[in-house]
């Protein structure tokens, strides 16, 4: 249930210096022509302060906690770079920006207590330190804060937020619907993802093309390749699940097959030859003390492995990228646009690099090629 991963990652440990791209934001200023990207980014971050510590809330401590606890910020990037190719920064985009973050942050709240989990980006979440009531409540104020931010943008602005932020919790329970079954189609898993991840990466794209005032040409442009991005970074992000390395990830491999949610690899590998033995991996010996199948997780990877289902899903996610380039190659004449239809590839390039177990790099990266 956990989507997203890979975009919280903030330092490698020494033992694993960063190679390949540089997503700093100094870096991604030259990729895409904005030479003052790094404090339009750090604007957003204040914003996102304010917002949640405002008054002396009593959720805000916590909530200000976890929304400051590290990450790549690609959803607020996407708003101040789509506004960016209409020449545009202002008070507007920096609200917005931080209002989609805070829809970010809030479903991961959320997500943390579905979970049960104890962490996040290395650090404690609030269902682990506050309780898990006191995570409900906070997880509702971080979405509450995004719904003002909006609307002090506008009213389609706030109706952006709103819509995305149905379309996630669609996907999620789409996901929920599924888990632990073997037979899910990869049409519905598609439709999770394309609710809980991308929508709101094309939200984010909608609302800088918003603030911009874009033509309706160039804002459905943008929206196409954030949903193009998003679908190829979630394909991605699960793909790290099974291959990645958890120093790096921050986090265990297999959490995916644990709860019983089976990504784009694991389910062609299910309709491949070694489907009945994936099966009984998943099976494992039955339910759990609290009712939890105890699945084989390190099997059920081995099988996914060598199946050659993860350089599939691989090339997946480059078609991904590849019509989120496409959508917005009529942008190439500027900078700006040019850095786009660059960066999905960009990024896979630096996750792949810096995230996978180093292991298993030569295998799939040969599905890009």
């Amino acid at each position: 249930m956990d989507h997203g991963s890979s975009d919280r990652v903030t330092t490698l440990p020494p033992s694993a210096p960063a190679t390949g791209p540089d997503l700093s934001p100094e870096r991604l200023g030259d990729l895409f022509g904005i030479a003052d990207l790094p404090s339009r980014l750090a604007a957003v971050d204040d914003r996102i302060t304010a917002a949640l510590d405002h008054d002396g809330a009593l959720l805000g401590p916590a909530s200000v906690r976890v929304a400051a606890s590290g990450g790549k910020r690609l959803r607020p990037l996407f708003t101040i770079v789509a506004a960016a190719t209409g020449d545009v920064f202002d008070d507007r985009v920096v609200a917005a920006a931080a209002a989609v973050e805070l829809v970010q942050v809030g479903s991961l709240v959320h997500d943390d207590i579905l979970d049960d989990a104890a962490t996040r980006r290395g650090c404690p979440t609030i269902n682990a330190v506050e309780g898990v009531n006191r995570a409900v409540m906070a997880g509702d104020y971080v979405l509450a804060r995004a719904a003002e931010l909006a609307a002090g943008v506008g009213r389609e602005a706030a109706a952006l937020v709103a819509v995305a932020l149905g379309d996630l919790c669609e996907g999620q329970v789409l996901e929920m619907r599924d888990t632990y079954d073997p037979d899910r189609s990869v049409d519905a898993h598609l439709a999770s993802i394309r609710g809980k991840t991308a929508a709101l990466f094309e939200c984010a794209c909608r609302l800088g093309a918003h603030c911009a005032g874009l033509a309706e040409e160039n804002t459905l442009a943008l929206a196409r390749f954030g949903e193009a991005f998003g679908m190829g970074f979630q394909v991605l992000d699960d793909v790290l699940d099974l291959i990645g390395d958890p120093d790096r990830l921050g986090k265990p491999t297999g959490t995916d097959i644990v709860s019983g949610v089976y990504t784009l690899p694991v389910l062609a590998a299910l309709r491949g030859p070694a489907g009945a033995d994936l099966r009984q991996a998943l099976a494992g010996n039955g339910a759990g003390g609290d009712g939890a199948v105890e699945v084989d997780v390190q099997a059920a990877i081995d099988l996914v492995r060598q199946s050659g289902t993860i350089a599939e899903a691989l090339s997946a996610a480059d078609r991904y990228a590849d019509e989120a380039h496409r959508a917005v190659a009529h942008l190439n004449q500027t900078t700006v646009g040019e850095g786009l239809g660059l960066f999905p590839r960009t990024y896979t390039t630096w996750a792949l690099e810096n995230l996978m177990d180093q292991r298993y790099l030569e295998v799939p990266l040969t599905a890009l090629g």
